[in-house]
């Protein structure tokens, strides 16, 4: 862990003072947005985090530093996607939890370690762009989804024709025996879905692909920029989160193509089943309510139908 930050949950009322009131003093977010989806009396006699909660009005929450859109730090300033809602899902949880003065650490985590600090107790809610999976549910939660996107790869774009159509198959059969992937050399980041999908994937194992793994996407992309790999494999939206904070962003080019499917949510500790109530219950108020379009219009730009028909199909019913 690296560094960690106090916050105090503030008791603003009006929805849309929320993104500039982030911008000002982060994750100090209304717990108005929500108030519909519990009475504190609903939160009761809950599992452990929330009775710990409850107990020394504290919440911990972990980030991370080097996925922006979701979840990076600009200056000294934790900001994205995830971390706005994580906000939100803390200010619920203080309004259903009936915590007055409640108030929380931010705690940075990375892609190694952000499991292990659910496990050991250390953060309560991992804040970032973590995607559900069946061999994660084995020893941590999850939410509702958050957000959906899917691995892509991203190359040089003056790379040969062949090659960004061998990484971007988008409207053909998928087959790259053009033979524009031999020899080739792909990043990814240790301990990631994308990692273990390079490692697995019949697409890349014909063609004698030298997979390499990189410390974060910056070093990913870097080495794309250099020559060092051809491609980089990561979830497309953090990709594309990380180019927009390039000078250098439009010498690369992005895959139409998703090879996976990727569903977003927040990382819970495994069994506590009190604690994802009550976040299930923030997240999908936010989402019924169609609040989460505002923090999303934020980080990505104007939702589309498809986007908001999204967060109501995940919305849990009352």
């Amino acid at each position: 862990m690296f560094w960690r930050m106090a916050f105090q949950l503030g008791d603003h009322t009006v929805k849309h003072e929320i993104l500039s009131f982030l911008r000002a003093a982060p994750l100090l977010l209304s717990a108005a947005l929500v108030s519909g989806c519990a009475t504190p009396t609903d939160a009761g006699d809950t599992g452990s985090v929330v009775d710990r909660v409850k107990s020394d009005k504290t919440i911990r929450l972990g980030i991370r530093t080097d996925a922006p859109p979701f979840s990076s730090v600009v200056g000294d300033r934790p900001q994205g996607f995830s971390v706005d809602l994580c906000g939100l899902v803390a200010a619920a949880m203080s309004n259903m939890a009936a915590v007055e003065g409640m108030k929380g650490t931010l705690v940075s985590v990375d892609t190694q370690g952000r499991f292990d600090a659910l496990q050991s107790g250390e953060i309560d809610i991992l804040c970032g762009a973590t995607t559900a999976t069946l061999s994660r549910r084995e020893i941590v939660s999850f939410s509702i989804p958050t957000f959906s996107t899917g691995v892509g790869a991203v190359a040089r774009a003056d790379a040969s024709a062949a090659f960004l159509k061998a990484i971007d198959p988008a409207g053909s059969s998928g087959d790259a025996g053009s033979g524009a992937l031999n020899g080739r050399t792909i990043a990814v980041r240790a301990g990631t879905t994308a990692a273990d999908w390079a490692a697995e994937t019949a697409y890349l194992k014909p063609h004698n692909v030298t997979i390499v793994e990189v410390a974060d996407h910056k070093d990913g992309l870097d080495q794309v920029a250099n020559g060092t790999v051809d491609a980089y494999f990561a979830d497309k939206a953090i990709i594309l989160g990380n180019l927009r904070t390039r000078s250098d962003g439009e010498s690369f080019a992005l895959s139409r193509t998703s090879f996976t499917a990727e569903p977003y949510a927040l990382a819970l500790p495994r069994g506590d089943e009190d604690l994802r109530l009550l976040v299930d219950r923030a997240l999908s108020a936010l989402y019924r309510s169609g609040a989460v379009l505002d923090v999303y219009r934020q980080h990505f730009g104007e939702p589309d139908a498809n986007v908001a028909l999204f967060y109501r199909t995940v919305a849990l019913p009352k």
